[in-house]
């Protein structure tokens, strides 16, 4: 009895092993959960990592859109700008896994590049989102984490250095040339440029780069434009016919005349670069119409002009004052004829009357620059602008009165393809982007001016001896024409507050 007992208690004790395995389990059991949360951790911190990147990305390129088309401190380019971020980041492909919030956009017409980018002032969008994502093995410890990130992408508010490399005259210039910096507008989407157009004419929407007249200065009110390195500009010239004969290179002092395109004396046209862009001559908009009275008198049978009145075509914004021209101030025989006056403008006849052996004719007349590029062969070749590119400091520098324009401009006559026409309207991008140290080339253009007048019946007086060889002399443009040397100047780009060899001119991410 009672060794069985013994030997019961003996099989009825656990045995050493079984009494160790059972605190291994334990010791798992314990041990499991951190196991599992290391290993959730580490899973789950790898996707947060992942979609972090992936929010950032979304923002960063929200940002860089709305930044595209950012251009200007309207209440319009603020919408857009707001509005492209917006959308873009709304269509950004994200895992479908991360519950996103509404993005929040701050457009900035203020705002600063980061310094380390060069400084300088530029138009910012910052698009900022929030994100939550569910864990998956770390879910029981924390079942969920909310990602944010924030971009920041700036468009540089940089201005063009018109660096007037010359006096902007020219030693065969009588007219009063005057150029001007304008904005190409913008196309009615909002976002394209309408190269067809030209801004009204104001000291807002036109910045005064410099005239031929020596004592000319800017006009009052005059504020320096600003704008985006991806807004096209465009030079406005301001040609008015036999404005500064008292330039002693003109060697003039008493022309009158029109010019061959019908200009009249005083009278003013404004040429604009941007149309090149469109394929148009820089002169397409510059039609104008004038009145014009002419009495002639009958001296045994001979009749000849005793008076001329004409009001010219007024400056943009400007009135001009009513030429009267009588006596001896007409032109002598036998210049002393209408198309002395009026030059190729077409006029026509709007009422006659008789007094004694005088007769008063009245006319309205237009000058007859080119209208449209298709319709070229109706009219004589305008040589307007010629856009000189890859020229180096040291060329703009060495820039006179005396300069001559470059030997591929003479006969080009703005053809469209030619010429740097690709930089009629220039991006102050694009102009940076000529700049290269290693050649010298700067980062500008030279723009070469002429009025598309040509010498007019009236303009015989006139006297170089470069007529253009490809025109006859009987030709409208006859004369200076294609020389180029009304107007000529350099325009460079170099970023707000920044130094000249700090272009930094695209769209880029400041933070």
């Amino acid at each position: 009895m009672l060794r069985q007992s013994k030997v019961g208690q003996i099989r009825n004790s656990p045995s050493p092993i079984s009494r160790q395995g059972g605190v291994y389990g334990l010791l798992f059991a314990v041990l499991l959960i951190p196991l599992i949360a290391a290993v959730g951790f580490a899973v789950d911190y790898g996707r947060v990592v992942e979609y972090k990147g992936d929010l950032q990305n979304a923002v960063d390129e929200a940002a860089l859109a709305g930044a595209t088309v950012f251009i200007s401190n309207s209440s319009a380019s603020v919408s857009l700008a707001t509005t492209v971020a917006t959308n873009y980041f709304n269509h950004a492909i994200l895992p479908p896994s991360l519950v996103l919030s509404a993005p929040t956009v701050t457009a900035n017409s203020a705002g600063t590049l980061n310094p380390a980018l060069g400084g300088g002032t530029a138009y910012t969008v910052t698009v900022s989102a929030t994100a939550t994502i569910a864990n998956t093995l770390f879910s029981m410890f924390v079942p969920s984490v909310t990602l944010s990130a924030t971009g920041t992408a700036g468009d540089p508010n940089v201005v063009v250095n018109t660096t007037v490399a010359t006096t902007h005259v020219s030693a065969r210039a009588c007219d009063g040339n005057t150029v001007y910096l304008y904005m190409v507008p913008k196309a009615a989407n909002g976002i394209d440029y309408n190269y067809a157009a030209v801004p009204a004419f104001s000291t807002t929407n036109y910045q005064w780069i410099g005239s031929s007249m020596g004592s000319a200065t800017a006009p009052p009110g005059q504020i320096p434009l600003t704008y985006s390195a991806n807004q096209p500009l465009g030079i406005a010239l301001l040609n008015t016919t036999n404005g500064n004969t008292s330039n002693s290179t003109c060697g003039v002092s008493n022309l009158m005349g029109a010019n061959s395109y019908g200009s009249p004396n005083g009278g003013s046209q404004m040429f604009y670069s941007s149309l090149l862009a469109n394929g148009e001559s820089p002169s397409e908009n510059s039609n104008s119409t004038y009145p014009v009275q002419i009495v002639t008198t009958n001296h045994s049978g001979n009749p000849a002009i005793t008076q001329v009145t004409i009001t010219p075509p007024a400056a943009p914004g400007q009135t001009t004052s009513q030429q009267v021209y009588s006596g001896s101030t007409l032109a002598p025989s036998p210049y002393n004829i209408q198309a002395t006056y009026t030059g190729g403008a077409n006029c026509v006849v709007g009422s006659t009357s008789t007094s004694g052996s005088s007769t008063t004719t009245n006319y309205s007349c237009t000058t007859q620059y080119r209208q449209q590029a298709s319709n070229s062969s109706s009219y004589a070749p305008n040589c307007s602008l010629y856009v000189q590119t890859g020229v180096t400091q040291s060329y703009i520098n060495g820039l006179t009165t005396n300069s001559s324009a470059p030997a591929a401009a003479l006969g080009q006559c703005s053809t469209v393809s030619g010429g740097g026409a690709q930089y009629a309207a220039p991006t102050c991008a694009q102009l940076s982007a000529l700049g290269n140290t290693t050649t010298g080339t700067a980062p500008g253009a030279v723009f070469w001016w002429d009025d598309a007048g040509g010498v007019g019946q009236g303009e015989q007086y006139y006297s170089p001896s470069n007529h253009c060889s490809q025109m006859s002399s009987s030709s409208a443009g006859y004369g200076e024409d294609c020389q180029y040397k009304n107007n000529f100047f350099a325009a460079t780009c170099s970023i707000v507050g920044g130094a000249t060899n700090a272009l930094y001119t695209e769209v880029v991410l400041t933070q």
